[in-house]
């Protein structure tokens, strides 16, 4: 697909050491530079337990962010007016895996399998649900257009709840047993919804599969992709079709009524941890841990545009209702990547110190080779026979060397014939 007019696409990207950009893409690739990225939050102000571990949509119209940060912070951005709100999950144990808006309430779960719902209001959260999911949590999804929320984890299978109700609504089925009579594993490490009793779910175990809440609680349709582990899923451009990350890099077009993996998108050489869609333009825009942001084509699956951004990326949203403009001039984009080189060492081991501290060895220097005698001109001396000298080319010694093999021979034949006389049958 060529693009010939220039179309603006603003990006909303997290990372893992908290930091929080707006990258503002061109179709145009001329007018893509490093002044189209911003910081939206303070560098300085970054800790160790700040990096973002989920994100999402607040509303319809793409202006509120929802942010869940590994400290329990759960904020709200506006993409006009900045940080807007901020709450503290104080329930159940572990990080948040997920955070979303249903209605005028606000959705979270935590990796021990609780999940709370509460309404906001200025200052404090007002009469929170909480509920048990029995299990151990990876991923929460929401169906924006009703009060559908579904959950999944490790050995914990895909749950479809409504809000206000303490008990799922669907509890999805385990295939059969392999042609062992194996229990096949369960890890659901994220999923998404197609429609609203359709959903599709990815594994780590290798799998993906298609889940219809209205016909049965086994799949309808699963892919295996042995050696894979899914780590990310998206709706696609089409009916029952989804976009998968993998934890190699790999980014897969997969279309259920094919039930295979249908087109690949390379380029990512570590695990990919978001997928967004452009549906206006047939973009795919692809998150991973090799600190890159990458754009492909859909239908040419070519690259059109990575962008290294300093630190391993953990979300990538796309807005396509609105745009947002850059609101930092360009001497102040300059500051801040200087600042972000500074906050990036904070992400390294404490390896690095040691090794630094360490004295190093020089090197012993290596022996020199012998050189070949042939180059240098020295041949090697050869050893002389015991019958006589094969070095020289006279005739005399040509005729030394004849009488001596002469003599040699008449000397066995003499042997032979004694050694003969001596037996019993010559004599009898």
């Amino acid at each position: 697909m060529l693009l010939t007019e220039d179309k603006e696409i603003d990006l909303f990207v997290a990372s893992r050491i908290g930091s929080f950009k707006h990258v503002k893409y061109h179709t145009n690739a001329s007018k893509n530079s490093k002044k189209c990225i911003e910081n939206l939050v303070d560098i300085k102000s970054l800790k160790k337990d700040d990096s973002i571990l989920h994100m999402d949509w607040g509303d319809d119209k793409q202006t509120e962010i929802l942010l869940a940060r590994k400290n329990r912070q759960i904020e709200s951005y506006n993409t006009e007016k900045g940080l807007t709100k901020s709450y503290t999950a104080t329930f159940g144990e572990g990080n948040i895996i997920g955070v979303a808006r249903c209605d005028s309430r606000i959705i979270a779960g935590v990796a021990s399998g609780v999940v709370q719902i509460w309404s906001e209001s200025d200052r404090a959260i007002e009469n929170p649900d909480v509920i048990e999911t029995k299990g151990k949590l990876d991923c929460l999804r929401v169906w924006q257009h009703s009060n559908v929320f579904a959950t999944g984890g490790e050995e914990n299978e895909l749950k479809v709840w409504k809000v206000g109700e303490p008990s799922p609504t669907f509890i999805a089925k385990n295939l059969p047993h392999d042609w062992l009579q194996l229990r096949r594993p369960v890890w659901v490490s994220d999923l998404t919804f197609l429609e609203e009793n359709l959903l599709a779910v990815c594994s780590r175990h290798g799998y993906i599969r298609l889940y219809d809440t209205r016909v049965q609680r086994r799949p309808v349709s699963s892919i295996d992709t042995p050696g894979l582990a899914a780590t990310c899923i998206t709706n696609g451009f089409e009916e029952r079709q989804v976009f998968v990350g993998f934890g190699r890099g790999q980014l897969h077009q997969v279309d259920f009524r094919k039930s295979r993996l249908d087109k690949g998108y390379k380029g990512a050489a570590g695990a990919i941890t978001s997928v967004a869609l452009c549906e206006r333009d047939r973009l795919v825009v692809s998150a991973s841990l090799d600190r890159h942001l990458r754009v492909h084509e859909r239908e040419s699956k070519n690259c059109i545009y990575k962008q290294y951004l300093t630190s391993k990326l953990t979300g990538v949203l796309v807005q396509t209702a609105t745009s947002t403009p850059l609101k930092k001039a360009e001497s102040e984009i300059k500051v801040e990547e200087e600042e972000e080189v500074t906050v990036k060492v904070d992400e390294t081991d404490d390896l690095d110190e040691i090794f630094d501290s360490m004295e190093t060895i020089s090197e012993r220097p290596r022996k020199k080779l012998n050189p070949d005698p042939l180059a240098t001109g020295e041949a090697k001396k050869l050893r002389p026979s015991l019958e006589g000298s094969t070095v020289d080319t006279d005739e005399d010694a040509i005729l030394k060397l004849l009488k001596s093999t002469e003599k040699t021979r008449k000397k066995r034949e003499k042997l032979k014939r004694a050694k003969k006389e001596k037996s019993l049958f010559f004599n009898a």
